[in-house]
Order: C-alpha cells, then sequence, then structure tokens
C-alpha cells in the first residue's frame, strides 16, 4: 500500500514539472515573437539624407511615391564695389541727395568746412560709412591750395602729428582716411610712413586716392602694417552725365574678375544723378555696393596684398 501511494506520488510530481516547464516554454515563445518586429524594425528603418528619393507606399492607388527632399541653392558669387564721395562738408543739399540713394555710399568728409560736423552726424545717423578726406600737399601748390588742416612736406613731425590729430578731431566717427590732392605728400615715403603710423595706433585704415603715380603708400602701409587699398576709378573726372553712369557701369566688367574695387567721384549734381540711375543697373548685374571698409575686409580674406 506504501510503496503504491509513494509511485502516485513520484507520477504527479513529474506531471506538474512537465506543466511548469511547458508553461515557460510558451511563455519565452511568445516573448520572442514580441520583441522580433521592434528589432527588425530598427534593422529596417531608412535614414533619409538630403539627396536620396525616399519611397513611400500610397495605401489608396496601391502605387510607389517619390518623396524628394528639396535642397538649397547657394548664391551665385557677386562683385563688391566702394563708392566713395570726396569733398563733402561744403553743403548739406548734397548729402541730403546722396543718402536718398539706395547704396551703401561712402563719405569722406574734409576738416574745418561749414557744415563738416554737421555732416558727419547726418551721415552717421543715416548709419553709411565716414572717412577723413586729409588734405595734402599737391605739385601744383601754391597755385592749388588743399585747403585748412593740410599736410605739408616741409613740417617736421611734430608738427605733422599734430595738425594730424586736429584734423581727425574735427571729423567725428571716422573709421578710415583717404587723401585730398596729396601729389606732392605721397611720394614721400618718410612723411606717410610717420603719418600711417598714427592712424594705426587710432584703430584707422587708409585708402590712397592714386593722385600721384609714383605713390608711396603701398611701400609704406607695408612698414607700419596699416591696412590699405586703392582707388581704381574716378568716376567724374568731366562733370558730364553720360560719361561718369558709363564710368559707373564699367566697374561690372573691371579686371573681368570678382576682386573688390574701389572708385571715387564728387558731389556733383551730375555725378548724383548718374549715381541713383546707375545704381539699379549694378544690382541687376549682381554688383553689391558695400562701404569701403568691407573691401579691405574682402581683399584681406583673399590674401592680396
Amino acid at each position: 500500500m506504501a510503496k503504491k501511494k509513494s509511485k502516485n506520488n513520484y507520477l504527479n510530481g513529474l506531471l506538474v514539472f512537465f506543466i511548469v516547464v511547458s508553461v515557460a516554454a510558451i511563455v519565452y515563445v511568445l516573448s520572442i515573437q514580441e520583441q522580433r518586429p521592434q528589432s527588425e524594425k530598427k534593422k529596417q528603418a531608412p535614414v533619409q539624407t538630403k539627396t536620396e528619393k525616399i519611397i513611400s507606399p500610397d495605401k489608396k492607388k496601391g502605387k510607389q511615391k517619390p518623396v524628394v527632399a528639396k535642397i538649397e541653392k547657394s548664391p551665385l558669387p557677386k562683385k563688391q564695389i566702394a563708392i566713395i564721395i570726396d569733398d563733402i562738408g561744403h553743403d548739406l543739399e548734397a548729402v541730403n541727395a546722396l543718402l536718398k540713394i539706395n547704396a551703401d555710399i561712402t563719405f569722406s568728409i574734409l576738416p574745418f568746412l561749414a557744415h563738416t560736423r554737421e555732416a558727419a552726424e547726418i551721415i552717421r545717423r543715416s548709419k553709411r560709412e565716414i572717412l577723413l578726406h586729409l588734405p595734402m600737399e599737391p605739385v601744383s601748390y601754391p597755385a592749388d591750395k588743399p585747403g585748412e588742416g593740410a599736410l605739408f612736406t616741409d613740417m617736421n613731425d611734430k608738427e605733422l602729428l599734430h595738425q594730424l590729430d586736429k584734423n581727425i578731431a574735427s571729423v567725428p566717427y571716422v573709421v578710415g582716411v583717404n587723401n585730398h590732392m596729396g601729389s606732392k605728400f605721397m611720394i614721400d615715403k618718410e612723411k606717410l610712413v610717420l603719418v600711417f603710423g598714427r592712424l594705426k595706433r587710432k584703430n584707422l585704415f587708409f585708402i590712397d586716392s592714386r593722385t600721384a603715380v609714383n605713390s608711396q603708400a603701398v611701400a609704406a602701409s607695408k612698414v607700419i602694417g596699416l591696412p590699405l587699398a586703392e582707388r581704381k576709378i574716378f568716376i567724374d573726372n568731366n562733370r558730364d552725365y553720360k560719361e561718369i553712369y558709363n564710368n559707373l557701369m564699367s566697374a561690372a566688367n573691371y579686371n573681368n574678375d570678382s576682386s573688390p574695387l574701389i572708385l571715387i567721384g564728387h558731389p556733383y549734381p551730375e555725378t548724383i544723378r548718374a549715381l541713383r540711375d546707375a545704381v539699379k543697373e549694378l544690382r541687376k548685374k549682381g554688383i553689391v555696393i558695400v562701404p569701403v571698409s568691407q573691401t579691405l575686409k574682402a581683399k584681406q580674406s583673399a590674401g592680396i596684398s
């Protein structure tokens, strides 16, 4: 009787064991099946890039519809020019007319004129760039007088620096300097080195108006390390509207390259009218008119000496 009872207990225990094992197996299989779609989905998920086509099913039509990411085109390179208008300070009518032109014209102001400071204030409020138009001795002096505040080659170092400081102080908000006349002073390298040293201390740059064929400005600027650029085109040597307009438009193909150019003109009525008309056409040709300081930055970026 005891043996029979022991045998029944053994069979019942074995049955329970198989039931537990079976349940565990079923649970394991179900858990694997639930995890498999997720892992497969992770492996099969496509990575979308800007250039590749992603195909998505169209359930209604049973077709496949391509979805292409939009790629923005880079703008074409544009040529930069700076237009400096010299001899500002005689009157304000020309200043106001120039400020109505939709372009970043740079204004170069003569020191100690009737409207020097007032012109600087108006131009500053209009967020345009201002230069000191520095009077310098011409070869033709005294027949041609450069005006009050001029630098002369017979000045000693102390006199030159004193006059230069007075000139800079008379024109507020200046970021740089260009020469007024100066065909004699600009060929004196020693004097230029002295002047350029003071400009560098004041964090100003220099634009050579190129009134002297054999100008020593580049050589002097290299001695000091002063940022410098040169005028390429005088737009109004003749006060003829058509000629001034054509000179402005010639900037589009000057040297047939994209290097920045500096143009210089004066506040003549003919120049103002030509500028007003040419600016629209230059813009259509991809020419960007920038403050003159921008041409220096572009020049430095390109490694042009």
